[in-house]
């Protein structure tokens, strides 16, 4: 089938639960990175703090991988961190890691700066280089900036076993914190949509019961993550929502009410006794299984709710020697995915040292099975 739509109109018509001429593929930060480097003749140090390295990084490798957006900054998480006066480990062939954490509790939170955030000099390359993608492919190609959630930009600026401490100790101040946080990140999310993305990949991977309860997610995460979110949408930038965690509350995600849901395929047992659906019933797991995956069509809650979804291909079927598991990954996904208002991505990152032939076996899986 040929292409009728741009990429730019096949992501946002699939974002507005329109018609598309075929399903679209997305792409998360920097996947299957290497391999783009290798033909950049370059290194993760070389680009890391480099605009036009990011712009032309993200330029060949949907030139390579086929997907429908771009995407800057990349899957280090750590842009914001930084701003804030983390230090960093810069990597030759890997991302960043954080060396020291700047707060040592919430009661630092006088510290932060929400204007670092624009005087950054790591904020700047991103918002140069998604300038840059503007110029080159913005007519083309849908382009996402990328952020964390104010609570997940909380878990990289201390100690994560501090941080959670202090929640219990000290909530007022963590809340104080919180709300400096909040004017931070929608400070950094208007500057990448001046620069012109088109939307805002958001990082709200702390919002699961693998950290903490129900109500300790709603009274540190989802009224400071709901206002940021619903600040994106009001200056009419579209939001995507990633929560790639095994126990994520996808109540809070969809009560969020972003443009669409990233998400990854959790724990097939716990998601069967909350909402009432047995997947081995759905499936035989011997022939055609789900790789314990969400079944998009038999969970209502997902496939009624009104917001596109994306995913879920395990990334973790990628870079084992198993090609086999790529092209079932993506045709169940395929197969099960509503009629309407659904990207085709992984669940999280593809492994940045994934060979670019499996890319191309994703590829090629896909477009048998367009619908």
């Amino acid at each position: 089938m040929p292409d009728e739509m741009t990429s730019k109109e096949r992501f946002i018509n699939a974002l507005e639960m329109k018609e598309v001429d075929r399903t679209p593929l997305g792409y998360l930060w920097f996947g299957a990175g290497n391999a783009v480097l290798e033909q950049m003749n370059a290194s993760m140090e070389d680009v890391y703090y480099s605009s036009k390295g990011i712009a032309r990084a993200q330029i060949l490798a949907r030139e390579m991988y086929h997907h429908d957006n771009v995407m800057s900054p990349w899957g280090c998480l750590l842009v914001e961190a930084e701003a804030f006066g983390a230090k960093i480990n810069i990597k030759k062939d890997a991302y960043p890691s954080i060396a020291s954490y700047p707060l040592k509790s919430a009661k630092e939170y006088g510290n932060i700066d929400p204007v670092a955030i624009e005087r950054s000099e790591r904020t700047k390359t991103i918002t140069e280089s998604i300038s840059l993608l503007k110029k080159d492919v913005g007519d083309e190609v849908f382009i996402s900036g990328a952020l964390l959630t104010p609570f997940m930009l909380a878990s990289q600026l201390m100690d994560g076993s501090r941080m959670f401490m202090e929640m219990i100790k000290d909530p007022d101040n963590f809340h104080s914190l919180l709300d400096v946080l909040t004017e931070s990140c929608i400070t950094f999310a208007d500057m990448m949509l001046d620069a012109g993305a088109d939307g805002i990949f958001i990082e709200n991977g702390g919002s699961t019961s693998d950290l903490f309860s129900l109500e300790m997610a709603k009274e540190f995460g989802f009224d400071y993550s709901k206002k940021l979110y619903s600040h994106i949408q009001d200056r009419g930038g579209y939001v995507i929502s990633h929560n790639c965690a095994n126990h994520a509350f996808h109540e809070l995600e969809l009560a969020l009410e972003p443009d669409a849901l990233n998400f990854f395929f959790g724990d097939v047992k716990a998601l069967g006794e909350k909402y009432g659906i047995d997947c081995l019933q759905i499936h035989n797991h011997r022939h055609i299984g789900c790789s314990e995956r969400y079944c998009f069509r038999d969970f209502k809650e997902f496939s009624d709710s009104g917001i596109c979804l994306m995913g879920n291909i395990n990334p973790y079927a990628f870079n084992t020697g198993r090609v086999d598991r790529i092209a079932a990954e993506a045709n169940r996904c395929l197969n099960t995915a509503p009629d309407k208002g659904f990207i085709l991505s992984t669940g999280c990152e593809i492994p940045l040292n994934t060979p670019k032939e499996e890319m191309e076996i994703l590829w090629r899986s896909m477009r048998c099975c367009f619908k």
